[in-house]
């Protein structure tokens, strides 16, 4: 008679072993995603880095979580697979690979994000086209009291140059100007200020261009505005100020223009005697002459 007992046992451990082979082999269809190494590990902030990883026991139908994001690579081989870096902020990332069923690698590798932005202009002062008129931007003819230029920039800087360059304006007394500037260009942070040698001399326009350098290397586009000093009202009686010359008095943009005609100055004014075209009598009243 069959041993019922003896019979079941052996279906029993059957049944065990084909259930212990069913793991081992889903063990081995789904096994754990090993990663070695990436190439290259830093790319654009813009993304499109053609990255490869490699490793061990990749599968088809893997995912590369990149910094959050989920990826699909390409190429997918037991041990190499391809992806494409997605845009990102500055910085570095994770990055590791997943298998079906969530089997993810232990190691992570790192990509960093490089800052490849370059920055732009975001305000220039005095504005483009800005006109400073007399009695409404300044005063005085010479001291106008106009030396600085600032702009504004996406992001704080290593350093910018500024050049600035000037010329007569239309309505200019005599006119035929042309030169650059000289200062000093200074920055901090997002800010960049230029600081003229002189004071911006009325009857000019000012042609401004800036340029900068990020932290990251990045050099902006350069820009380009204008300003201008108005021509000052034509005087027809000059009181003279402690530390005047004729030549200084002549060369106004609000008299002659030009320091040659301090002749014309000391003949208008022949009457006194004593007039020393060095230094004249502060407080004396002079006529300028105009050809009308």
């Amino acid at each position: 008679m069959e041993d019922r007992s003896m019979l079941t046992t052996g279906r029993q451990l059957g049944l065990g072993a084909l259930l212990t082979c069913a793991i081992l082999v889903g063990a081995g269809c789904n096994p754990t995603p090993i990663v070695e190494n990436m190439t290259p590990t830093q790319g654009t902030e813009d993304g499109g880095t053609s990255i490869q990883i490699t490793g061990q026991k990749f599968k088809v139908g893997a995912t590369v979580q990149f910094g959050g994001q989920s990826l699909t690579p390409t190429n997918v081989t037991k041990t190499s697979m391809s992806i494409v870096s997605p845009a990102g902020a500055v910085g570095s990332v994770q990055v590791t690979v997943e298998n079906p069923k969530q089997k993810r690698a232990e190691k992570q590798m790192s990509f960093t994000y490089l800052d490849t932005t370059a920055p732009t202009v975001s305000s220039v002062s005095p504005s483009d086209g800005h006109v400073y008129a007399q009695g409404a931007g300044y005063e005085d003819a010479i001291a106008t009291g106009l030396t600085q230029i600032t702009a504004k920039f996406s992001e704080p800087l290593a350093s910018a140059t500024v050049a600035v360059s000037s010329a007569s304006l239309p309505d200019a007394i005599t006119g035929g100007y042309s030169g650059s500037v000289n200062g000093a260009t200074t920055v901090s942070g997002d800010t960049v200020t230029f600081t003229a040698s002189e004071v911006f001399a009325s009857a000019r326009s000012y042609t401004v261009s800036v340029e900068g350098v990020d932290v990251a290397g990045n050099r902006s586009a350069a820009k380009t505005t204008s300003f201008s000093v108005g021509t000052p009202k034509r005087l027809h009686r000059y009181v003279v100020q402690e530390g005047d010359t004729l030549q200084s008095i002549a060369a106004r943009p609000d008299t002659y223009e030009d320091a040659e005609a301090w002749k014309k100055i000391l003949l208008v004014n022949q009457d006194y005697n004593e007039i020393n075209r060095d230094a004249p009598q502060a407080g004396l009243g002079l006529w300028l002459h105009w050809d009308e």
